[in-house]
């Protein structure tokens, strides 16, 4: 029973009067627990990092390829056309975007690196090279595609080492790549010397986002 005046709820709840609050008791038995659970789901992913709902934070994807140009000047031993790998292809570890090469003690060769923006987001990317040790020596790192040294071609050659060379990109830049030749030198008449030269490319936009290329040479 109610106080005069005063409508029973769960009578009106019943009969479907107009204007008049549904008990939660009743609301609780109208709403299946499993009609939550896309809601929930989708409230989750708006805000995880890199969501359309977490601020703008968008797509960051850098990707880095190499391809072997040859050996000694000009690469003409062992020439060009290679196959670039690592196209497409995003990792930390190099798998399936490593050239391997053998070359004679006291040798050079020279790669060729691709940098593009493969991400939705504008992104300046962080190249971080190989340092060389007292057998291999990265002795030229310049931008552009050079099959011989030239005296007008960029020199990045700290930057790269230190990994402080940066590149900013519009979204989604296969039309605006940037090239680098690295040139490793072989310091040492020993064979059977090995050493592998890792480039990671990093994103300023998400730091967590990276490629990883890389370059494999023994001597014989």
């Amino acid at each position: 029973m109610c106080p005069r005046g005063e409508p029973d709820l769960r009578l009106a709840a019943k009969e479907g009067v107009s204007g008049l609050p549904i008990p939660l008791r009743t609301m609780r038995w109208r709403t299946s627990p499993f009609l939550l659970v896309p809601v929930l789901a989708a409230l989750l992913l708006a805000t995880l990092p890199g969501s359309a709902g977490a601020g703008g934070g968008g797509s960051y994807r850098p990707d880095a390829w190499i391809k072997l140009c040859g050996l000694s000047n000009g690469c003409k031993i062992n020439p060009p056309p290679h196959p670039w790998k690592g196209r497409n292809v995003y990792n930390g570890t190099a798998r399936r975007q490593t050239v391997s090469v053998k070359m004679e003690d006291g040798e050079g060769v020279r790669f060729w690196l691709a940098l593009e923006n493969d991400g939705t987001e504008a992104d300046t990317l962080v190249v971080e090279g190989c340092t060389g040790n007292r057998h291999f020596r990265v002795n030229k790192v310049q931008i552009g595609k050079w099959k011989n040294p030239d005296s007008s071609a960029v020199k990045i050659t700290n930057r790269f080492k230190n990994g402080t060379a940066t590149f900013s990109f519009p979204p989604g830049s296969d039309r605006e790549r940037v090239f680098l030749t690295v040139n490793i030198i072989a310091d040492t008449l020993a064979e059977g010397v090995s050493y592998r030269c890792p480039v990671t490319l990093r994103s300023q936009g998400d730091p967590t986002k990276r490629d990883t290329i890389a370059a494999e040479m023994t001597t014989y």
